[in-house]
């Protein structure tokens, strides 16, 4: 089992790695694409989408703080709860049982928003991008939980399995499946976000593909982790969980963009125009997370 606690970081950039380079050295023949008016601004889509990225991991997480909180204050604990972090006083019998229940409803709250992005997929407005990135994060967040859980036994998945009696054969077949669910995850995830270009002749070539992604997907998942720290509270290690949020998931995002086939685009507007309305929204979480929810309220 040991080796499995390596598998996670090593087999998302591994994977990624290889199949990215496998594409590009496999594709490189075809006609480059060609840059046309309507990709630019570069800048506008980049800020856009990481905006509406940094947006979702704080929603996300908080959703999973809010439940790790409400589970404790459901076991009759007193429990605070925090923007990114939460304490409970008290015991009970099955409370490392809801040290699982933070994981469980960003994993189903994933799975809701990709119900919702996948009934709004010709839709060009901002907010599809915003529940594609929503949906990422849910899932994105919660599995690698799971594939650690029996390693890592002090996490808070870990202490779930722990009380629900896991064995090492299941925590092993539990890694392994959600390795391949996370790399799956950016293989579709791919699709998703090629599906938001100007038009299908931008990204018709591997090339283009892989210039689309990058700056909606890797560039703008880069400067979202910026974006995420402000969020954070201290010691400053906290800042790492988007860093390795991101690290674990997004290569696979931009190393599939050549082998993925799509037929038409619905280019949505983060293309077009700075958007002001999630920026707005980014700034009022912001306020709330570090001037009401830092200090802690009790649930």
């Amino acid at each position: 089992m040991k080796v499995i606690s390596h598998l996670l970081p090593f087999s998302l950039l591994l994977v990624p790695l290889i199949w990215g380079l496998y594409g590009f050295f496999k594709t490189r023949g075809e006609a480059k694409n060609i840059v046309t008016a309507d990709q630019k601004p570069v800048g506008v889509l980049i800020i856009n989408s990481a905006v509406l990225y940094a947006l979702a991991f704080n929603v996300i997480f908080f959703i999973q703080e809010l439940f790790l909180a409400l589970g404790k204050r459901w076991l009759g604990l007193k429990a605070v709860l925090y923007h990114n972090n939460h304490n409970w006083y008290g015991s009970h019998p099955m409370e490392s049982l809801a040290q699982g229940y933070g994981a469980a409803a960003i994993f189903l709250t994933g799975l809701i928003c990709l119900f919702l992005a996948n009934r709004t997929k010709k839709s060009s407005h901002w907010t599809h991008l915003f529940l594609l990135w929503l949906a990422f994060q849910g899932l994105v967040q919660s599995i690698p939980q799971f594939i650690t859980a029996k390693v890592a036994t002090d996490t808070d998945t870990g202490q779930a399995f722990t009380y629900l009696g896991i064995g090492e054969g299941l925590g092993i077949v539990i890694s392994i499946a959600g390795i391949v669910a996370m790399l799956y995850l950016g293989v579709i995830f791919s699709k998703y976000l090629l599906r938001l270009a100007p038009s299908i002749d931008i990204i018709s070539t591997a090339s283009g593909r892989f210039g689309y992604l990058f700056r909606i997907a890797l560039m703008a998942s880069l400067v979202g982790i910026i974006l995420i720290v402000p969020f954070r509270i201290m010691p400053w290690d906290r800042a790492l969980a988007p860093v390795m949020v991101t690290l674990i998931s997004i290569p696979m995002v931009f190393a599939h963009g050549w082998k993925t086939k799509v037929t038409n685009t619905i280019n949505s507007n983060v293309n077009k125009k700075l958007l002001f309305v999630p920026i707005v929204l980014l700034l009022i979480v912001l306020l709330v997370f570090q001037l009401v929810l830092a200090k802690g309220i009790a649930v």
